[in-house]
């Protein structure tokens, strides 16, 4: 049985840093994530976007498998990609349209720091490969930095 799940249930990303849309199987461990390139995704440009994007898309996958595993109703909380151990990217960019999916699996986590491995690809294409280095900080004390240094991510809807 495939059990899909939309991404914005999972993710603190809004409008234009959305990147992800639906969340396929996730599992104790890692998850696949779904989504087709859009035009309004930064660094678009030309018809494509920058396959640097493609950190990103981990980096969300990464996120929503953090909401799932703190169980149904969690609020997805932001974290911070703290370090690329190690990027491979295959492309320079990624066409408007194309279908993404990417693949994300925890190797190991210590405390609140966890390291992570993550493939992107569109259909049998490999587009990239990446290790990333996060951190879900405490709640309460990060969100409060957040807010005031006016971040966008907190959550909190602004106009623009």
């Amino acid at each position: 049985m495939t059990n899909i799940l939309q991404a914005e249930t999972l993710i603190p990303h809004r409008r234009h840093m959305k990147l992800l849309d639906r969340v396929v199987n996730p599992g104790p461990n890692g998850l696949q994530a779904e989504t087709t390139v859009a035009e309004s995704w930064p660094l678009a440009r030309n018809g494509s976007v920058s396959s640097l994007l493609c950190i990103e898309l981990v980096a969300q996958a990464v996120s929503a498998l953090s909401t799932w595993r703190r169980g149904e109703g969690a609020i997805p909380r932001p974290g911070l990609l703290v370090g690329i151990k190690d990027a491979q990217l295959f492309c320079c960019t990624l066409p408007i349209g194309a279908r993404i999916s990417i693949h994300v699996e925890e190797l190991y986590h210590l405390g609140n720091y966890a390291v992570f491995t993550g493939q992107v690809t569109s259909g049998s294409a490999l587009l990239c490969t990446a290790t990333l280095q996060v951190i879900e900080p405490e709640e309460e004390g990060f969100l409060h930095l957040l807010r005031a240094r006016g971040s966008h991510s907190t959550g909190e809807e602004k106009g623009g």
